[in-house]
């Protein structure tokens, strides 16, 4: 919108933001990692360099300085409350647009329609629901496994009345469809080939039989305060049983080292006034975790998928996502059951309000990976990519770079399949480069991808679906939509003069890496 073109954004819950407000994961994951040679070489800080303000997107990284209230916790340096993020800034960023940037809320996907040679979208269909008058929490007052099918529902229901919405293109003119979703379900609904859990090699453009269920584990992240008085809150029946702090085990500390890994609000030791968010993971080693959700992948099959188009619900696994909600809950209860001597566990509770929600986790369940793009002749950004000896510096330098990032591979893997080896042993990325094609579709002229959804390997999400990375790469997605709706481009013709295109990017994020001497 800021480049000019007339924008419509689709958001599926009653807050934009995506993982960092509605899915509940605002500490912002920055690179953290040195890569030490074995040559005995000198370490190589990929942190500090990703860290380096010249090296971040400059409207996040002003965002971030302007959020007043701010947690002190361990795991980052920036950690904050969702609510007041959408309120005090999110909110005035879309208003600032004007009438170039519609926003519609609490809508989701329902249909695609592509053109008649099959290369293009020329529609997306969605369903808008209104939370009928008197509905607790705006409609957030039940869980999104009771709730989602409802939310797909073209007709009114004792709920929400519904309104079916079209995107279409216009005549005459070039119409640019972004999924930079947590779902992908534009790629899923357009009938063309995508990419589901981990591939046989990093790069391949397929996976194993039964693989594409063989992902990451999602989570429903939640926030706890502490208050000065117990509050009554009661337990409600759970059937995970498997809670514990997992490798933290064996320290002394844990229980107030889970408290303020993701505070977001307050500092020092737990005290009274403090709000804490649990996103705690799953050991595997010791059999228990946190509220991390190991045991089942949340995107149904391919196959199970494609059936479904007909009409949509989302491709989700229903009962994969009712057990994240569950285990949330379970961890909640074990959480503050083992709050140690001096803290009440009635004093702990869980704050909705933070997260805008009645029921008290998040809106939606944080996704670590998703549906992914094939990018045009076929490109998928590989781990390979990102990687490399500390001598090298930088990942892949393409000569088509868009946006940039840093991050070590990441994965907590769904316990019911097993990770190749390849990406059990991954880890260590240098400072890296996102390549225009990575925002590409093979088979759609005028579709882009961001974030999760990007045309890369498994692996290679694993360490791209952190903020900072997110931010780049859909800066850069915006502007070039912005410049194919306005230049009449296909995205193989904005390929075709990068040079342009880069000049555009590089005045809202760095295409290069600054390193330190």
């Amino acid at each position: 919108a800021e480049a000019g073109a007339t924008t419509a954004l689709i958001e599926p819950t009653d807050w934009i933001g995506g993982q960092l407000t509605s899915s509940a994961v605002p500490a912002i994951d920055e690179a953290w990692h040195t890569i030490k040679p074995t040559d005995g070489g000198a370490p190589y800080s990929v942190s500090k360099v990703a860290r380096l303000p010249v090296n971040m997107t400059p409207r996040f990284l002003q965002l971030l300085h302007a959020i007043e209230q701010r947690g002190v916790c361990w795991v980052r340096l920036f950690s904050f409350c969702p609510d007041e993020l959408v309120a005090q800034h999110l909110d005035p960023l879309v208003a600032a647009c004007g009438e170039r940037l519609t926003v519609f809320l609490d809508s989701v996907v329902k249909r695609v329609t592509l053109a008649a040679d099959g290369g293009r979208v020329t529609a997306i269909e969605c369903i808008h629901r209104s939370p009928r008058p008197g509905l607790p929490a705006a409609g957030y007052d039940r869980l999104p496994s009771a709730d989602l099918a409802d939310w797909y529902e073209p007709t009114d229901s004792e709920r929400f009345t519904k309104e079916t919405v079209r995107f279409a293109a216009r005549p005459g003119a070039t119409t640019v469809f972004v999924d930079a979703t947590e779902w992908g379900e534009v790629l899923a609904l357009s009938g063309k080939d995508y990419l589901q859990g981990v591939e046989e090699s990093d790069g391949a453009l397929s996976s194993a039989p039964g693989a594409d269920r063989c992902g990451q584990a999602t989570v429903f992240c939640f926030a706890q305060q502490l208050h000065p008085e117990p509050v009554g809150e009661p337990d409600r029946p759970v059937r995970a049983t498997d809670m514990g702090y997992g490798a933290y085990g064996d320290k002394p500390d844990a229980w107030t080292k889970i408290w303020t890994y993701r505070r977001l609000r307050g500092k020092g030791a737990p005290a009274t006034g403090d709000v804490c968010l649990q996103n705690w993971g799953y050991s595997q080693k010791h059999g228990e975790g946190g509220n991390d959700y190991p045991h089942a992948y949340l995107f149904t099959s391919k196959s199970d998928t494609a059936a479904q188009l007909a009409d949509w619900r989302g491709g989700i696994d229903l009962e994969a996502l009712a057990g994240a909600e569950d285990r949330a809950f379970a961890w909640h209860q074990w959480f503050r059951r083992h709050a140690p001597d001096g803290i009440d566990p009635g004093r702990i509770a869980l704050a909705p309000a933070v997260l805008g929600t009645g029921h008290g986790l998040a809106k939606l369940p944080y996704i670590r990976d998703t549906r992914r793009a094939i990018g045009l002749d076929g490109f998928v950004l590989r781990f390979a990519d990102l990687s490399g000896p500390a001598t090298q510096r930088t990942g892949t330098v393409f000569p088509a770079r868009i946006a940039i990032g840093a991050y070590p591979a990441d994965i907590h893997p769904v316990s019911t399949c097993s990770m190749p080896d390849y990406a059990v042993s991954a880890h260590d990325t240098l400072p890296f480069c996102i390549p225009f094609r990575a925002l590409t579709h093979r088979d759609l002229s005028n579709l882009l991808v961001a974030g999760k959804t990007m045309a890369q390997s498994f692996l290679a999400n694993s360490a791209t679906r952190l903020h900072p990375i997110e931010w780049s790469s859909g800066t850069a997605c915006g502007i070039a939509a912005a410049e194919m709706a306005k230049r009449g481009r296909t995205s193989a013709q904005m390929l075709a003069d990068i040079a342009q295109l880069q000049t555009l990017v590089k005045q809202k994020t760095p295409l290069d890496w600054t390193l330190p001497e």
